[in-house]
């Protein structure tokens, strides 16, 4: 098989790099024939899957790097498997496709103990993604945390950055249209997730979400002053519930209509800033082909 081995030699403090002769020999020593595609600047990760004629793409990084891989491959009719070696901050995708943080037992996974499932894509206006989309309170925090920060401390500068969002009121008048109707209200935070995990934390009450279904779970709560903020956060240290003036919605699209000329709304997507304002979300099903662990493949697809 032929492999294109794409990866982000800062993510991780340089692990990949430290690991990519051991990475190339294992595939090698199975019979794999292995290019590699060191990422430079944003984007290049983006560009090598668009250009790929590979059977495989291996990638190394975080969730950045995995979102920039999936945007060229879903420019392509034909799309080549994924493996992924999770070497970012937070790696939710990593979490909930069951792998290992540790390079070794990721490769193993890969080569050896995994299986290829086919998973959801998710699309908001041009930008695609693969497990959130979000936007209001708390949402900035991990794309304006500094690169310099995330390798000197990790998790911890997230929720540093994190907690100044206290300071500031987030109302949003939205029109939210979907599957089961619509909702008209002012917001505080959205969330659009495919999966059970996000923010690096599990949501183990949303154990029904799965990887495949051609449906996106919303997490959606009003603005209500200081409880909801207190609500905000329950719902992130109780596994996702979701108490009084909080909404939970299944649907394969979304409308949100803002209902500000002057507003000034940004949406976060797998941790990067992309969209602005009023956007559309709808999920392509089982757009791409990638690897899992079998305990992964049993309960989330």
């Amino acid at each position: 098989m032929r492999v294109g081995f794409i990866y982000n030699p800062e993510s991780g403090s340089g692990k990949i790099e430290r690991n990519s002769k051991y990475i190339v020999d294992a595939f090698t020593a199975k019979g794999h024939v292995i290019d590699i595609l060191k990422t430079k600047k944003t984007l290049d990760a983006k560009r090598y899957a668009i250009e790929s004629d590979h059977d495989m793409l291996l990638v190394a990084g975080g969730d950045g790097t995995l979102n920039e891989v999936v945007n060229g491959l879903m420019t392509k009719e034909k799309r080549p498997k994924i493996a992924y070696i999770p070497t970012g901050t937070v790696n939710d995708v990593a979490h909930m496709l069951g792998i290992s943080m540790n390079v070794k037992k990721a490769v193993k996974l890969i080569l050896e103990t995994g299986e290829v499932k086919k998973m959801d894509v998710s699309k908001i206006n041009d930008t695609y993604f693969t497990y959130a989309a979000a936007t209001g309170r708390f949402t900035k925090a991990s794309y304006d945390v500094k690169r310099k920060d995330k390798k000197r401390f990790g998790i911890l500068a997230y929720i540093v950055r994190g907690i100044t969002d206290l300071l500031f009121d987030y109302k949003m008048p939205m029109k939210i249209t979907y599957d089961g109707g619509v909702l008209e209200k002012t917001f505080t935070l959205l969330l659009f997730l495919n999966g059970p995990r996000v923010g690096g934390r599990n949501l183990y009450l949303m154990k029904k979400s799965k990887l495949n279904d051609g449906k996106i779970e919303a997490r959606i709560f009003e603005h209500r002053r200081f409880w909801m903020l207190i609500k905000i956060l329950t719902f992130f240290a109780i596994g996702g519930l979701v108490m009084r003036g909080g909404h939970r919605l299944t649907s394969s699209f979304y409308e949100i209509e803002v209902e500000h000329d002057q507003a000034d709304i940004d949406w976060n997507t797998d941790g990067e800033k992309t969209e602005k304002n009023s956007v559309r979300i709808d999920v392509i099903q089982e757009a791409i082909e990638i690897y899992v662990s079998k305990r992964a493949a049993k309960y989330i697809f």
